[in-house]
């Protein structure tokens, strides 16, 4: 049975470690495509919200135990904390809409790349790794209600939560300080809320 090179994409061996045409080290993109398939696919660690492969019985990356622990309560971000999250993020999509202002000439591409970018970014973010970087940055996770990762849907249900909440006049943001689980409107609709990650409490 025969795989592709990762790098080249010549045919190679079953058991050929690297490819002898490119020399790439087929083992090394191996690990990496198991490590993003285990990242993606895997159970859920519900102190630290990374994935771990389903038969583990401890998290790799904090330690959890599957089979004896209990996950801790979830603890809600503080809205400064959120804001300034917010401010990074928006600093991050808004440059390169920005850029693409000033360089590309063409309206339709311009609005379309306005449009598609801040929902990509979020989407990404939520799905993959369960933060945008600016959320990273303060040790922050957007899980479900229940603790668990946000699946696409969920994830694209809360991002049409941010465009109700700026529409009217950001009330739905505002949402967030009148409740005890800091949930805005988007939260809300989309049934999230943003936690303190595990392993910065």
């Amino acid at each position: 049975m025969s795989t592709l090179c990762y790098n080249c994409g010549c045919i190679l061996g079953t058991l050929d470690q690297f490819c002898a045409d490119c020399n790439d080290s087929l083992e090394e993109k191996a690990k990496a495509a198991m490590a993003f398939a285990t990242r993606v696919i895997a159970k859920p660690c519900p102190e630290c919200h990374t994935g771990a492969a389903p038969a583990a019985e401890q998290c790799g990356e904090c330690g959890y135990d599957f089979v004896n622990s209990e996950p801790r309560p979830l603890v809600y971000a503080r809205w400064p904390t959120r804001l300034a999250a917010a401010l990074i993020d928006l600093a991050l999509v808004g440059l390169p809409v920005a850029a693409m202002l000033v360089v590309v000439d063409r309206p339709a591409v311009v609005i379309w790349f306005a449009a598609m970018f801040p929902l990509l970014y979020c989407l990404g973010f939520w799905t993959l790794d369960g933060a945008t970087p600016g959320k990273s940055a303060f040790g922050l996770r957007v899980v479900s209600s229940t603790g668990e990762p946000v699946p696409p849907l969920q994830g694209f249900i809360r991002y049409t939560g941010y465009l109700v909440s700026a529409a009217a006049f950001f009330v739905g943001y505002l949402m967030a300080l009148s409740n005890p689980e800091r949930r805005g409107f988007h939260d809300l609709w989309a049934g999230t809320v943003v936690v303190k990650s595990k392993l910065r409490q």
